[in-house]
């Protein structure tokens, strides 16, 4: 019969120094330059490519809302980000699409991601050369390399792998002093994680997963007891996914997603295992996937690289079997734990609109580099979990010997533990040999990384956003450095915002820089000159191209009049399908009249986008430039309530169009 091994400390027993304070230990030395390579490399990257259109989008969104609760709940399609929502709003108000910003934060965040990774890793292997190799691995995934460069999947991912790795290493700290205090602080981490990306919860797994392999001993009765014994640190991790789930679940934002089937599930489950995982194992994918209008790829290898992942996915576990015997092989449950959930949402969600696709985007698998990388390492090197506690406790820096010492926690190489169950294996000597292999597999990995890593950039930095937004925020401050400028609110270019967008008009796009330009711009202001973007992103002068009229009665002065409280109906001779035309309402009002307008289609009226309650102005023949909501019109209605009114009215409809 065997039985749990508690790793908590009895009260009372005095705290062991930590040795290695004397000094930087190389392990803590060789993590930071880890960091900071991939720093340089991810940092070139970012700051060689711009934004995105979802970046567009939500910093157009947060551009148009004060900071409060009401924004950072708001529905991001059907999902609850208010993490993300606030990196957006912060990033509008302070640092309008100032991409270099972000990527400085970027870096940061992943820095602290990386280095939260190389402290669990030397928790569990010890502050060594397996727990650097994995390091290695994990800053220098593929699997990051989209999700880091995406500032939209880097907003919701990076602090995603902050909370989980955090929640990680306080588990392994209360597993091993019984200190609620750490489990609070893993609590923490979970909510940060699922603020940013709610799939976040599925890798909470991770640590009642971590208690049942590998900080227990035993066997299966025991550390299924040893896994009840922690139910104090499962409800708090619980909390914070409870009270998440009680805004969503009450909010706006379920989607009626369908009920996955089981082989859509499988097929989601297999081909985000054989196209993405396995290859990035091996630095693949090697080559992406993407369309002419589409500038974020997915995953795309070829078979050498599909076979390539496989084959490094059997030799690892033939290696682990013949080291550690077949139980080594419960490091797979890790990552298939988190993929078997990704799998079910995916196929729930919008597999029926994209596809198998989904399983080829890095954004929905970015988080399983943590699991996927502890797989590889602990099918090698299996961690002890004495050693383990004994980290937890005290830090990962190797003790000092103590003289007094009694040698009751010592136990000789090669003899069973306490409990009768088979001793778990340490990491052992490097042989020359091995050593070789380990050099050789490092360089391959290297070469293969910077293969993916080089098709990748290829195609993101052919972005053609940044000309755009580079060329528009340049000539907007130029223009606007002697004075208020008015421009036509029309469509940005479809490769800056397209038909899925929120945000397609200039006002929207351009609204968060208004706020740094010398002074504001006027929408659709067609009291004086008026300016357009070309679809360049240049800022030119612009004219008023008519294509309709309601001059249905040539030589009168005032052909539609509208006097006193009432209404008059200006019909135009010709009906406007586009959805980006403007109806420009020429009038002279004898008195300040404020009026309400409508423009109309059939039965049906609307307001127009702006102007739809104007004052208009006395003593010279103005106009009102009303661009229409995306809607087909005929005709324009006026009405007001002021009994002195004494309004002569006209109207063309048309669109703007470059003054060359």
């Amino acid at each position: 019969m065997t039985t749990y091994v508690p790793t908590a400390p009895p009260r009372g027993e005095p705290r062991r120094r930590i040795g290695g304070t004397r000094g930087l230990h190389p392990y803590a030395l060789v993590a930071a330059v880890i960091a900071a390579v991939h720093g340089v490399v991810i940092g070139a990257m970012g700051v060689a490519g711009y934004f995105y259109l979802d970046d567009i989008d939500m910093t157009a969104e947060a551009g148009k809302h004060p900071f409060g609760w009401d924004y950072i709940t708001l529905p991001l399609n059907d999902h609850l980000t208010p993490g993300l929502r606030t990196f957006y709003w912060i990033s509008a108000y302070f640092a309008p699409y100032d991409n270099d910003s972000t990527v400085v934060v970027r870096l940061l965040l992943q820095t602290v991601a990386t280095l939260l990774m190389a402290y669990l890793l030397a928790q569990l292997l010890g502050p060594g050369r397996p727990a650097l190799l994995a390091l290695g691995l994990y800053a220098f995934s593929p699997l990051l390399v989209p999700s880091l460069l995406s500032l939209s999947s880097g907003v919701n991912l990076v602090p995603t792998h902050i909370g989980i790795l955090l929640l990680l290493v306080m588990h392994i700290r209360y597993e091993a002093t019984r200190a609620l205090g750490y489990a609070a602080i893993g609590a923490l981490g979970v909510l940060l994680a699922v603020c940013f990306w709610e799939k976040a919860v599925l890798s909470v797994a991770l640590a009642p997963l971590l208690t049942l392999l590998y900080l227990s001993r035993g066997g299966i009765r025991a550390r299924i007891r040893a896994l009840f014994r922690s139910w104090l640190a499962w409800l708090i991790y619980a909390l914070p996914i409870v009270a998440f789930f009680v805004v969503f679940l009450t909010g706006d934002y379920a989607s009626s997603g369908k009920t996955p089937s089981i082989g859509d599930t499988w097929e989601l489950f297999s081909d985000a295992w054989v196209g993405s995982l396995a290859p990035s194992l091996v630095g693949g994918p090697w080559t992406w996937f993407s369309l002419d209008v589409v500038y974020y790829s997915a995953s795309s290898p070829g078979a050498v690289a599909i076979i390539a992942g496989q084959l490094a996915a059997v030799v690892l576990s033939a290696l682990g079997v013949r080291r550690n015997g077949w139980w080594a092989l419960r490091a797979w449950l890790l990552p298939a734990t988190v993929l078997v959930g990704t799998s079910v949402l995916l196929a729930a969600g919008r597999f029926e609109y994209v596809g198998v696709i989904l399983a080829r985007n890095f954004h929905y698998f970015s988080e399983l580099t943590i699991p996927l990388v502890l797989a590889a390492v602990m099918l090698l090197v299996v961690p002890d979990p004495v050693a383990v506690a004994d980290r937890g406790r005290f830090g990962i820096w190797p003790q000092e010997p103590d003289p007094t010492a009694t040698g009751r926690d010592e136990q000789p190489a090669g003899d069973a533990p306490a409990d009768g169950s088979a001793p778990e294996p340490s990491g052992g000597g490097v042989t020359r040999p091995v050593g070789i292999g380990l050099v050789i597999a490092v360089v391959a990995y290297a070469l293969s990384y910077g293969t993916t890593v080089g098709s990748f950039e290829k195609r993101w930095v052919d972005n053609p956003i940044r000309d755009y937004m580079t060329t528009a925020l340049r000539d907007l401050e130029t223009n606007t450095a002697k004075g208020p400028i008015a421009i036509y609110d029309t469509f940005v270019a479809g490769t800056v915002a397209n038909f899925i967008s929120t945000n397609r008009r200039t006002s929207d796009v351009f609204r968060p820089v208004e706020r740094h330009l010398p002074d504001a711009v006027r929408w659709d202001d067609a009291s004086g000159p008026m300016y357009m973007f070309d679809q360049g992103g240049h800022l030119l002068r612009a004219r008023f191209v008519e294509e309709a009229t309601s001059a249905d009665q040539p030589g009168v002065f005032c052909a539609h009049p509208l006097r006193g409280v009432g209404s008059v109906t200006v019909r135009l001779n010709k009906r406007m399908p586009h959805p980006d035309s403007y109806l420009r309402l020429d009038y002279l009002s004898q008195t300040p009249t404020t009026v309400t307008v409508r423009l109309a289609d059939g039965a049906r009226t609307f307001a127009p986008r702006r102007f739809a309650e104007p004052t208009l102005n006395t003593g010279k023949y103005s106009s009102l430039m009303l661009g229409t909501p995306n809607k087909a019109y005929d005709r324009v209605v006026v009405s007001t309530t002021d009994p002195d009114a004494i309004v002569c009215l006209a109207a063309k409809a048309g669109r703007p169009e470059p003054t060359l």
